[in-house]
């Protein structure tokens, strides 16, 4: 049987989910992953993802049920930093701290210069 494309994705953790939501509503689906190097030849080294293919006869039917399938996967972004501390950790922190501790030290430097008398 003759198959065609109906997908493709750089995410071939979701190429496997793809493949299984298919085959679980009967539909036979094979992956081609263009990333693989153990068959020279066979895929294409212009493209770096991962191809869903299908019979023919069930294009259709695959192109609707992927659609379903990712309409009701969460949409995926850049991950969301947390909110601001409101209030810091304790401790020094920045160039002040640097500043602080330089000053210490110079204190006990002097105290340790009038202790010993010279």
């Amino acid at each position: 049987m003759e198959t065609r494309s109906v997908y493709e994705t750089d995410d071939e953790v979701q190429a496997l989910a793809l493949q299984e939501a298919l085959e679980a509503d009967g539909i036979a689906a094979v992956l081609v992953n263009h990333r693989d190097t153990a068959y020279p030849g066979i895929t294409d080294r212009q493209r770096h993802g991962t191809e869903i293919r299908v019979e023919m006869d069930q294009v259709a039917q695959a192109t609707q049920l992927i659609e379903e399938f990712l309409a009701a996967q969460p949409v995926e972004g850049p991950p969301m930093a947390p909110p601001p501390d409101s209030m810091p950790a304790p401790g020094l922190r920045g160039p002040s701290s640097l500043i602080i501790i330089l000053l210490l030290l110079t204190l006990l430097g002097v105290v340790a210069y009038l202790l010993t008398g010279k």
